[in-house]
């Protein structure tokens, strides 16, 4: 029987899908839907911003600066004339003086002050008078004032968004123009009648123009950048830095960008040497027209200086002018203009007499002045001329060495209390004051500044967002010794929330999942930031990160205009009107004007004089005036307040709790209380915290005794401060 042969078995096939349909197209994006969304963005941060703005300014009392700022902007309108306070460029006095002026205030008395019609009156005298003379609405009037201020912020988010937008796209600019809009150091400086908020703007306006003007140089793009850098100087001195700046970044742009084009260096360098002639011009023509053109074309040879940058030293007996100014009585004895009698001597000046002036001011504070200087000052007041005039020669002999004791500012930092400067100042204050996501941003876009290829013009790019700020930290760490506040270098932060942009369109171009966690991380940081802000409103002044152990770490890490400006009366007295009515409460405040007006709006606060520490209470009156009551001679169980300023031991002026009927001069500073004359205060747990910038204390009768003992203490380094 034959065997049938097996059958070979096929393998089973898989059934066959049938083909997936092909993705439908992606719908086309809509540009305009796009733009009109980014717009919207746009808006909606600004008006976020300024409502930030406005919402603090309107519970909280002027600042220092402030009180002089005011009421020198109503002269600049009413008189003509920029004599008052020219120790800063005037634009913002002007600008938020303007709806001042407008509501009337009353001058008429101040104008008739013999400190007004001095050649250099006293801002501090004219301020005083001001305060005195409309105190019903003095905080209304300064409100108005305030509501002006957040333009320039305003101008300068919408700087920070076209930058970063233009470099990076869209999305970048909205991210950067967030970082600006919820930065708490911009909320705090962009609602305040100074010039920081005011020259951080229109600084990075100026420079923004120019950096266009670079990538097409035209005749009208270099007019452009002519008025905004005269806008710039009218903002703040400090933005002379650009007249450096801008020429090296031509120069950066010329090699790194249009050497690369064939048409060769001469047309480039006549085009440039052109173009820069006329940017300087206009932007002198625009300072001009900034001070309504006073005192321009005076010869330079006529102005009393008394800086170093424009002097030389007076040779011995030669007789100089005396000043009612201490800070110009102090140098004019010493130092002569240097124009005088050279070849530039009756050459007209380009620029207005109060802008020199202004600036030889400015420059005079930045140097420092031989205590020496001050030393003949106060031998003028006491000893004959012939006298006087004996010391002064002799001194004139003596050579100026770079190793000489100079009176400048007493400043602190971490707890140390010193009058000169530390190099770490400004990196540790940002450290400290700038959010811990905003920080972090900033290094990842270090980061990816570093991986990232780019191109000759892409690098420029970067160069021209990073040199301003290296300018600005080394000028302020290296070349002067002021460390009085992150105000002073809040110029670096719109270049640095543009070049923060560049994290986008990086994410962006990352793969899944990289991008997804990369976005997540990038968000993460912004909302870490935008909580910062809110956590801390409206008293953004006051803010230090949660890094730096925040506004109520014991002791604070930074003083003065970083947390404590004097922002905070209006608050301290309603505070008291609602927790202890009619009981007066001692008082050691930071500020610019005495507590006394609420007396002559009709509002409760009795107040009096905190003790201070032996042998730091001097009075600044010119004669004994009976009607002064002056601070309490010893601590008594009740309630006190005492200014976070003082606390940590600086020394200010402060005001006489008299009556204003019984004491008129009173409405000035009289007393001087010197370094630590409080800070024994420390010792004592507050009760509350005004705006994390005064302290309340209820001090029962162990405490006054333990206080009592401690006024009798001398203060503790005494030796290191003037």
């Amino acid at each position: 029987m034959s065997r049938k042969p097996r059958r070979r078995s096929t393998p089973a096939t898989k059934p066959t899908s049938p083909p997936s349909p092909p993705e439908p197209p992606k719908p086309p994006e809509d540009p305009d839907r796009h733009r009109l969304l980014t717009i919207l963005g746009v808006l909606a941060l600004l008006i976020a911003h300024y409502g930030m703005s406005a919402r603090s300014l309107l519970g909280e009392n002027p600042t220092v600066d402030e009180v002089a700022h005011l009421p020198a902007g109503v002269t600049y309108w009413q008189t003509g004339t920029f004599k008052l306070y020219h120790h800063n460029p005037p634009l913002f006095k002007l600008v938020a003086a303007l709806p001042v002026v407008l509501s009337h205030p009353e001058m008429e008395g101040l104008y008739q002050l013999r400190s007004w019609r001095s050649k250099s009156p006293s801002q501090a005298t004219f301020s005083q008078f001001f305060v005195a003379t409309n105190a019903e609405r003095y905080f209304e009037l300064f409100d108005l004032a305030r509501l002006m201020m957040p333009i320039f912020t305003v101008i300068g988010g919408v700087v920070v968004f076209a930058w970063s937008a233009r470099l990076y796209g869209q999305l970048a600019g909205l991210l950067s123009l967030a970082l600006w809009t919820f930065s708490p150091n911009i909320l705090a400086h962009a609602r305040l009648v100074t010039s920081d908020a005011c020259s951080t703007a229109l600084g990075a306006a100026a420079t923004y123009v120019f950096w266009r003007y670079l990538h097409r140089p035209t005749w009208r793009s270099a007019i452009a950048s002519g008025a905004m850098l005269g806008l710039a100087q009218l903002s703040k001195f400090s933005m002379l830095l650009l007249y450096a700046i801008w020429p090296f970044l031509w120069a950066a742009h010329a090699i790194m960008v249009e050497r690369t084009k064939e048409s060769g260096w001469r047309p480039l360098l006549s085009r440039g040497i052109g173009h820069g002639l006329a940017v300087v011009a206009i932007s002198i023509l625009t300072i001009d027209a900034g001070y309504f053109f006073e005192g321009v074309g005076r010869p330079l040879g006529s102005f009393e200086f008394g800086s170093q940058t424009l002097t030389v030293a007076v040779p011995p007996g030669v007789a100089r002018p005396h000043s009612e100014n201490e800070l110009l009585e102090a140098t004019w004895q010493f130092r002569v203009n240097r124009f005088r009698g050279s070849w530039l001597d009756r050459l007209p000046a380009p620029l207005p007499e109060h802008y020199l002036l202004g600036f030889d001011e400015q420059k005079i504070e930045a140097e420092g002045i031989p205590d020496r200087y001050f030393r003949a000052a106060e031998l003028r007041k006491s000893r004959p001329p012939a006298e006087v005039a004996a010391y002064v020669d002799e001194q004139r002999q003596l050579p100026q060495t770079t190793d000489e004791r100079t009176q400048g500012y007493t400043v602190y930092l971490d707890g140390e209390l010193r009058n000169t400067g530390w190099r770490s100042y400004y990196v540790r204050a940002m450290l400290y004051k700038v959010p811990e996501g905003t920080l972090l941003l900033f290094a990842l876009s270090i980061a990816v500044l570093i991986v990232i290829r780019k191109t000759p013009a892409g690098w420029f790019d970067e160069l021209a967002l990073l040199t301003i700020p290296a300018v600005i930290l080394f000028s302020m760490t290296f070349l002067t010794d002021i460390n009085l506040g992150l105000r002073y270098v809040l110029g670096v932060f719109p270049y640095l929330f543009v070049a923060i942009g560049k994290v986008v369109p990086w994410s962006l171009e990352l793969r899944e999942p990289w991008r997804r966690l990369s976005g997540g991380i990038v968000g993460g940081l912004l909302i870490l930031t935008l909580s910062a802000s809110i956590g801390i409103a409206p008293s953004y002044l006051a803010y230090f990160n949660w890094a730096s152990g925040g506004p109520d770490r014991e002791p604070v890490r930074l003083i003065d205009s970083n947390l404590d400006w004097g922002q905070d009366l209006v608050g301290l007295q309603r505070w008291c009107r609602a927790n202890i009515p009619n009981q007066p409460i001692g008082l050691a405040y930071f500020g610019q004007f005495t507590p006394s007006i609420f007396a002559l709006r009709g509002e409760p606060f009795p107040w009096f004089l905190a003790p201070a520490r032996r042998g730091t209470v001097v009075s600044m009156s010119a004669s004994p005036n009976a009607n002064l009551i002056g601070p309490a001679p010893r601590l008594q169980p009740g309630y006190y307040a005492i200014s976070a300023t003082m606390l940590h031991g600086l020394r200010w002026r402060q005001y006489d709790p008299a009556p204003l009927e019984r004491a008129p001069a009173a409405v000035q500073p009289l007393w001087s209380f010197e370094n630590h004359a409080v800070d024994y205060f420390r010792l004592f747990r507050p009760i509350a915290r005004i705006g994390h910038s005064i302290y309340v204390y209820r001090l029962g009768e162990q405490d006054a005794a333990l206080g009592n003992a401690e006024l009798d203490k001398p203060p503790p380094g005494r030796e290191g401060l003037r």
